[in-house]
């Protein structure tokens, strides 16, 4: 999924499509270890866990608040499959950046209606079966080791790799929402939408083992927030959502501003000072203070 985020890759080429649901049955029953780790040891028994039980060579880097874990594929690790619910687009989405920048979200955007709608070509982009399993045991993984551990991780930054086709998928995780997600606090579509997710290929993925190729960084939560919304427009006007259907060029910002008020209130999110939506196709501009935002 594109980010106008500071890229995880070296001159990375984008790939514009999004990925459908994943498939993610977490099961937090007889996980749980006794102990509690160090950061030192939580580190040591992840990495020893996927190797002895999943026979994983994982490399992991802990960036401040911020735990990566880069798992490289000899194989695709994407795959075409039926689309079983197609959803009809009203909307063309030319442009759809945000950021966060002293303590102010920025969110620039060209959508438009459009007067005809795409045919459907009955088939979507999913994980391979294996990936999408192994995506599912390493999230066990984390619950058993970081959920028992001294100091957890605020994001967990998990990189899927096909080093021999040049393409990998990051994907952002809050841990509050990982927690959430076990404990049956948020539903599966909330919990989808609040994972980041981006797809990339570049020459340099092919044959790095080791995630020599991506830049390590930690996450900021207003950051995290900011691309989170921006997928979260993506969602709704690429979804063919009914309640779309009879909303215009003019009405796309309100449409929009709902969507930052419902991710800013779900998070209790009150850092910023303003938030700011430019409409390229119009050249409007609105200005949103958080009182506006919160009524």
């Amino acid at each position: 999924m594109p980010s106008s985020k500071p890229s995880c890759l070296k001159n990375p080429k984008p790939l514009f499509f999004i990925l459908p649901l994943i498939t993610i049955l977490i099961c937090g029953c007889g996980f749980k270890e006794e102990q509690l780790y160090s950061k030192d040891e939580a580190e040591r028994k992840f990495v020893q866990i996927c190797k002895d039980e999943y026979n994983w060579d994982v490399n992991t880097k802990l960036i401040g608040n911020t735990f990566w874990i880069y798992i490289p594929y000899q194989q695709d690790i994407l795959q075409f499959k039926i689309n079983r619910f197609p959803q009809i687009s009203k909307f063309a989405v030319a442009s759809l950046k945000g950021n966060f920048l002293n303590k102010t979200l920025y969110f620039e955007y060209q959508i438009a209606p459009l007067v005809k709608s795409e045919e459907d070509k009955g088939f979507t982009n999913a994980l391979v079966d294996k990936v999408n399993e192994d995506f599912y045991h390493l999230l066990n993984v984390i619950y058993r080791v970081y959920f028992n551990a001294q100091q957890q991780p605020e994001f967990y930054v998990i990189v899927i790799a096909d080093i021999t086709n040049g393409i990998e998928i990051i994907y952002t995780i809050y841990n509050d929402d990982l927690k959430k997600a076990y404990n049956d606090a948020i539903a599966s579509e909330e919990y989808y939408k609040r994972i980041l997710q981006d797809i990339r290929g570049s020459p340099t993925i092919i044959n790095d083992k080791t995630g020599r190729h991506l830049t390590y960084n930690k996450i900021d939560l207003g950051q995290f927030l900011a691309q989170q919304i921006v997928q979260r427009i993506r969602i709704k006007f690429l979804g063919g959502d009914s309640e779309l259907l009879k909303v215009t060029q003019e009405k796309i910002s309100d449409e929009i501003l709902k969507i930052i008020s419902y991710c800013l209130g779900a998070y209790e999110f009150q850092d910023f000072s303003m938030v700011i939506l430019e409409d390229l196709s119009t050249g409007n501009q609105i200005t949103k203070d958080p009182s506006s935002l919160y009524p």
